[in-house]
């Protein structure tokens, strides 16, 4: 557990980091400015742009889910991962630190557990795929092939206790999230019109 320890630490680190690194890149972007840049044009680029990397994520568990062979797409889960990050940190340089209405304010309040509780799951992550590394093992010992191993290492992951508890809460922040993204980007087009 030192180990997974060490990597949650050091996974915090960096995003408290980039994000006060992108919330002061916008108020350095702001300054002597009008408006601040989250309402310039550049800013709604910014932000349509953290919106697109935002929906990358979902590509992931859409694999996941409808993948015929039930197997895990790997490569997509560190594009869910990467993407998990940069988007919102796209956001945050989007909005900085200026909050003028309630739907915003809660879009915001929701991406961030939605992000917390995405590293809360690289540490359920890590330790589910160490157990699975150990089982793996143990069926290469009895014979089967890879394919069959694979099948059975994704039905041992989706019976897995601490995803479950953790899909529970990490699922609906997400979906939360999105709905309120939806609603922030209908009042700004609505209130302000594209431009």
């Amino acid at each position: 557990m030192p180990g997974v320890r060490c990597r949650i630490l050091s996974i915090s680190i960096a995003v408290v980091a980039a994000v006060a690194a992108a919330l002061a890149f916008e108020a350095v972007l702001s300054i002597g400015e009008a408006t601040p840049f989250g309402h310039t044009s550049y800013g709604h680029v910014v932000g349509w742009v953290g919106l697109g990397v935002t929906v990358v994520v979902f590509v992931y568990p859409l694999r996941k889910r409808y993948s015929p062979a039930r197997q895990w797409p790997r490569g997509w889960f560190r594009v869910h991962m990467v993407a998990g990050v940069l988007g919102p940190l796209l956001i945050f340089l989007h909005s900085g630190a200026h909050y003028h209405a309630l739907v915003p304010v809660l879009a915001m309040a929701s991406m961030v557990i939605v992000v917390l509780s995405g590293i809360v799951g690289q540490t359920v992550h890590a330790v589910t795929l160490r157990t699975l590394n150990d089982q793996r093992h143990q069926l290469q010992h009895q014979g089967l092939s890879d394919g069959d191993i694979e099948i059975r290492l994704h039905g041992m992951a989706s019976q897995e206790e601490a995803f479950r508890i953790w899909q529970a809460i990490h699922a609906p922040m997400t979906v939360m999230f999105l709905v309120l993204t939806l609603l922030h980007v209908a009042g700004a087009l609505f209130f302000a019109g594209i431009s």
